[in-house]
């Protein structure tokens, strides 16, 4: 069971500081910049920049203790359409905090792009090609159909491309891209934000930052339109890397900053459609082989942003299209009734009372939503507390509003076995 919460939270700009009191401190670097930022005919510049970020066991200056880079400090990272993350973890105190800075003071000042870190991040990322090339070929032709081949891109990038890269290619990446507009540091640590801060300055002028005030999200309120529209649906079937049975069905829209209110309205939205599409397979042919019902939103990019409906699968036939079809009917029809959203209301309400822990895992996808996107930030008691108060004001008509916009938009299915 997860300890109720507890942490406190603050933001100045793009620099998040969560107090958690855990003992190790994670840094998470997020950078508005991935495989959607690319130069035409230089895919995988995004990526390979990420490796060479993460290089810097490779290079290291005489200013920095070699013994905490290697023993200290532990990094990952990841690259996707419109974003690049870097996750940085060591000890919480005042000596990794500086020695972190540093770190960051390399990547930003394009330092940390050498003859050696460029060709051993290149090595890296040619290997990576080849041993995943099953998964980035399916998830380039996904993304490909489910944005009708407006993008074709892939986050890894391609190897006849990445071949060609140059080190000045990596150099003009991060110059146009790793700006302060462009770039957020998400703290999670036990340590003092006033000393963080004090030493992010010193080491790191160019980062802008002041003392942090408590968030005070300025909420926009947006309508969404209801215009009805002929149902439009295709599907795609792909062989799975991994041989799971899925079926996803993504409806595409433009995203809009919603508020408390419009993201609490989508997650009693997301728990209704689930329960529903539950009821709906429970009395089906594939009732005892649909092994989980998922509901989620996705951002591909600002302008490619989906409500995604995932089921999985034990097995399926040749029936499974038809099946798809219909259930994709199913939630075009599906009316919400005061019961539906008060049996919703009812499984949130004790989380909203009550609030875990959440884990930093967790946080993180929240923050940088937040950051990436301008999704509304609940972390705190403080918020929780707002979501309390705004559950009652709720009702089926701001559902059915959120329902027509959402699957009023095309229908993309894809089929994955």
């Amino acid at each position: 069971m997860k300890p109720k919460l507890s942490l406190s939270f603050q933001q100045e700009k793009n620099i998040y500081f969560v107090n958690d009191e855990c003992e190790e401190t994670l840094v998470i670097v997020c950078i508005k910049a991935g495989c959607g930022q690319e130069p035409s005919g230089k895919n995988g510049i995004a990526h390979l920049v990420e490796h060479i970020c993460l290089s810097y066991r490779k290079y290291i200056p005489s200013s920095c203790n070699s013994s905490l880079i290697f023993n200290e400090i532990r990094s990952s990272g990841f690259t996707n359409y419109g974003q690049t993350i870097l996750m940085f973890s060591f000890p919480s105190h005042m000596d990794n905090i500086n020695m972190f800075h540093q770190i960051l003071m390399i990547i930003l000042s394009n330092a940390i792009i050498t003859n050696k870190t460029f060709e051993i991040s290149k090595l890296e990322l040619l290997a990576e090609c080849k041993q995943k090339g099953s998964q980035w070929y399916w998830q380039q032709e996904l993304i490909s159909f489910i944005t009708n081949s407006q993008i074709n891109e892939l986050p890894v990038g391609k190897v006849d491309e990445i071949v060609q890269l140059q080190m000045k290619d990596a150099v003009t990446f991060i110059q146009n891209n790793y700006t302060n507009d462009n770039l957020a540091l998400i703290y999670f640590t036990g340590l003092q934000v006033p000393e963080i801060i004090s030493n992010l300055n010193q080491t790191i002028p160019c980062v802008d930052t002041v003392t942090p005030n408590s968030l005070n999200h300025h909420e926009l309120g947006i309508s969404y339109g209801v215009e009805q529209q002929k149902f439009n649906l295709s599907i795609c079937r792909l062989e799975h890397p991994t041989n799971l049975k899925v079926v996803d069905f993504y409806y595409q829209q433009t995203y809009q900053s919603v508020n408390l209110k419009e993201k609490l309205t989508r997650m009693l939205f997301e728990i209704i459609t689930k329960i529903s599409i539950d009821e709906y397979v429970s009395v089906s042919p594939y009732a005892n082989r649909c092994s989980d019902v998922s509901v989620k939103d996705k951002h591909v990019s600002a302008y490619f942003y989906y409500a995604v409906f995932t089921l999985t699968f034990i097995s399926i036939d040749d029936t499974i299209s038809t099946f798809a079809e219909d259930i994709a009917y199913y939630l075009k029809r599906l009316l919400i009734t005061e019961e539906k959203l008060k049996a919703s209301k009812e499984s949130i309400s004790p989380f909203l009372c009550e609030p875990e822990q959440p884990s930093r895992v967790e946080l993180f996808q929240n923050i940088s939503s937040h950051f990436f996107y301008g999704e509304p930030i609940h972390i705190t008691c403080e918020h929780y507390n707002q979501l309390k108060e705004l559950l009652d004001k709720i009702e089926v008509s701001d559902l059915m509003s959120y329902k027509n916009w959402i699957l009023n938009a095309p229908c993309k299915i894809v089929i994955s076995t």
